[in-house]
């Protein structure tokens, strides 16, 4: 997020999900479901790895 200038908000409308949620997968109180991670992933031009923390 901070290397591309992306808000909290921003992200959650590019992945239609909400700030929340975001919030959330941040802070460490919840990971995103494998077809978040991918959307992420995808959308965000970054190895699926990364989003899944292995």
């Amino acid at each position: 997020m901070q290397e591309r200038g992306l808000s909290q908000k921003t992200l959650s409308e590019v992945l239609g999900i909400s700030t929340s949620r975001i919030s959330e997968y941040l802070n460490g109180k919840s990971e995103p479901t494998l077809k978040v991670a991918r959307e992420i992933s995808r959308k965000l031009d970054i190895e699926a790895s990364i989003v899944l923390g292995i």
